[in-house]
């Protein structure tokens, strides 16, 4: 329970901050812990961070996940996917554009070990994808495209506009994208032909 607390407290430090300034004796404070017992349920700053940006992925992928499966055309599902993960991004703006900014900038050990907890998720996230599209190809939706290359292309397309979002000098919603994407993959996503 304390530990979500500064996860909760970590985030909107870090969202408003940066990693570099954050101050985990701020974070301590606002998660209403001494220093102290922040350094007993995190060894470090790095630490945190980690803790925060894996808990943002799960939470973006569980969302996602909620509204899509709740849906049962596989082809729906792939359109549903995109305004549901661009939706996610406008909810996580400040951390999204927080990642993307620090990464770059953030010591050499927490950029390496940053990735392994990040990295499953996202794993899980695209077979679960590649597995919808593989659906959507049975059902005709596809015709000889490949699923798994399919479901790459959707994620890839979604997360490149995330990141041309993050370095646009004038930004609007995350969202603006989505209708732009969905239209490209609803001509890519063709009904399927007379059986």
């Amino acid at each position: 329970m304390r530990r979500a607390d500064v996860i909760t407290a970590a985030s909107a430090i870090f969202a408003a901050k940066g990693f570099q300034g954050a101050q985990v004796a701020e974070i301590a404070a606002d998660a209403e812990l001494s220093t102290r017992s922040l350094y007993v349920l995190f060894a470090s700053k790095e630490e945190i961070y980690q803790e925060v940006i894996r808990s943002a992925a799960e939470a973006v992928r569980d969302k996602v996940q909620v509204q899509v499966d709740a849906i049962a055309d596989p082809r729906e599902q792939l359109l549903a996917l995109i305004d549901a993960l661009f939706s996610c991004f406008d909810e996580h703006a400040d951390l999204l554009r927080l990642f993307a900014d620090s990464t770059q900038g953030l010591p050499w050990k927490v950029r390496q070990t940053l990735g392994e907890p990040s990295l499953r998720i996202f794993e899980q996230f695209t077979s679960w994808v590649i597995d919808i599209a593989s659906r959507a190809k049975q059902q005709g939706y596809l015709g000889t495209l490949d699923p798994e290359a399919v479901a790459v292309s959707i994620t890839g397309t979604i997360n490149m506009a995330a990141a041309r979002w993050v370095e646009a000098s004038e930004r609007g919603a995350v969202s603006d994208a989505a209708p732009a994407v969905r239209a490209i993959f609803e001509r890519i996503l063709e009904s399927p032909g007379p059986k």
